[in-house]
């Protein structure tokens, strides 16, 4: 009786530590200001109730790397933030400890990248339009989540020209001659990407008008990728692109973590439980 008890908790467990997994994302992001990063911490609190469909949410256990600190195990997590290179009373932005670990980042890079010339993360807590869920908030949400949703670790970069051309960057070689500076305050969700998770919430009107929405333009014949956010006054240009082959995935984590149906947990402690008495019976 006890072995089958043990089976049965063993069951529970397994499934309890499924369920676990599959509700939460290992979150790195690279760390600027103090506020900046208490401000990013208020962030990952509010990430789990960010659910305007209702088909789930993911709660973030977030680390923040500082540009001093020493590099972390990169294939710990499931994704790297990349904050906009910017310096101001809020941002600053210091690129050492991104470019001084290239290789360890390409190596555990997965395969997801999303990039935009957006600032989302400056605009959601220190100007317009502010932490609006269909603007700042559910973007920098739903890029994280989507990012992370994949195998190894995923990569989320914030209007970053100023690195992202580096030639110590991971990223040079995809984006040389694909990106450019352009400011731009018309950004436009196109209608064949509307539908997809990582614009889950998102509106035209939500991702415009911030002042400055975007700082940066990618040419959309980019390879390797597709524009989920057009450059509404630059024909032929995106403001926000993510890996092509990817572009529809979800956004509420890796599928091998996924959450089994509870009437299937049920079942199988039910089948163990009829196991076990139909031995002691024979």
């Amino acid at each position: 009786m006890n072995q089958a008890i043990l089976g049965i908790a063993t069951t529970f467990g397994l499934f309890s530590a499924s369920i676990a997994n599959a509700a939460s994302l290992n979150v790195l992001w690279y760390g600027q200001s103090n506020i900046y990063n208490a401000t990013i911490s208020e962030l990952a609190a509010l990430a789990p109730t960010f659910d305007p469909e209702g088909d789930g949410s993911l709660d973030w256990n977030l680390t923040i790397w500082n540009p001093q600190d020493p590099a972390p195990n990169f294939s710990d997590y499931d994704v790297l933030a990349i904050g906009a290179a910017a310096r101001n009373r809020i941002l600053n932005f210091d690129p050492t400890g991104i470019l001084n670990n290239k290789e360890a980042i390409s190596a555990a890079r997965g395969n997801r990248t999303f990039l935009s010339g957006q600032d989302p993360d400056n605009h959601y807590g220190y100007g317009n339009p502010g932490p609006r869920p269909n603007g700042p908030l559910g973007f920098l949400v739903n890029s994280v989540n989507w990012a992370g949703s994949a195998e190894g670790m995923g990569i989320v970069a914030l209007a970053g020209q100023q690195w992202w051309l580096n030639d110590r960057s991971f990223l040079k070689d995809e984006l040389e001659g694909y990106a450019s500076y352009f400011h731009t305050d018309n950004v436009v969700i196109p209608t064949e990407t509307s539908d997809f998770a990582v614009n889950e919430g998102l509106t035209t009107a939500g991702l415009s008008n911030w002042g400055v929405s975007s700082h940066t333009a990618f040419d959309k014949n980019i390879p390797g990728y597709l524009s989920i956010n057009d450059a509404g006054s630059r024909p032929g240009y995106a403001v926000t692109i993510v890996t092509a082959s990817e572009a529809d995935g979800g956004t509420l984590g890796q599928e091998t973590e996924s959450v089994p149906e509870p009437t299937s947990t049920v079942a199988i402690v039910g089948l163990a439980i009829a196991l076990f008495k139909c031995k002691r019976r024979s």
